[in-house]
């Protein structure tokens, strides 16, 4: 260990070998953005949109149906009551006034929002998002094999609405022709 501690001033005397450090440094600090493992972990941060919402809870129900009717492509259709909604972190603004007078009530009353906001990757500024709500499902229609039979509808629709958390009222099970060719 000393040995090599002793070899130390002799490199920093080397301005080449230094400057030649250096650049190797910086230009792995280059390379290292074109790595692509950032960009997943992106992605799992953005937001997803009400319309892959719909698909994902579409393919979560076809599923559900396909095992219990063993009907491979059923149709599955869901409406949404609205998109995604976001709840974003706020600055309260205090008031000092300790008056209880009604002008000062109605200019509480009136205090202006304000959001925090976080600096992009691309230098702007955005508000910083507490929770992402999904929009409410409004409906579901099944449309499968067996789906006539009193039984299995009554199998799919407590499995959707016990799965989905919304009422018997909004799902509709039917029976119809098998969509899988064979």
């Amino acid at each position: 260990m000393n040995k090599l501690l002793s070899k130390i001033p002799a490199v920093i005397n080397r301005p080449k070998l230094l400057l030649i450090i250096g650049l190797s440094g910086i230009l792995l600090i280059f390379l290292s953005s074109f790595i692509p493992s950032g960009k997943k972990a992106e992605r799992t941060q953005e937001a997803m949109s009400a319309e892959e919402y719909r698909q994902a809870v579409e393919e979560n129900v076809t599923d559900i149906v396909t095992g219990i009717t063993g009907d491979k492509k059923p149709t599955v259709v869901i409406t949404l009551e609205s998109g995604v909604r976001y709840s974003y972190a706020d600055l309260k603004e205090s008031d000092t006034s300790a008056s209880t007078n009604k002008e000062s009530e109605e200019n509480r009353k009136a205090t202006k929002q304000s959001y925090i906001t976080v600096r992009t990757s691309d230098g702007g500024e955005k508000p910083l998002v507490v929770t992402e709500i999904m929009p409410e499902i409004r409906g579901v229609a099944i449309v499968c094999a067996l789906g006539d039979s009193p039984t299995v509808a009554e199998k799919i629709q407590n499995a959707v609405t016990a799965a989905l958390n919304i009422t018997s009222q909004r799902v509709y099970v039917s029976g119809g022709i098998s969509n899988e060719k064979g």
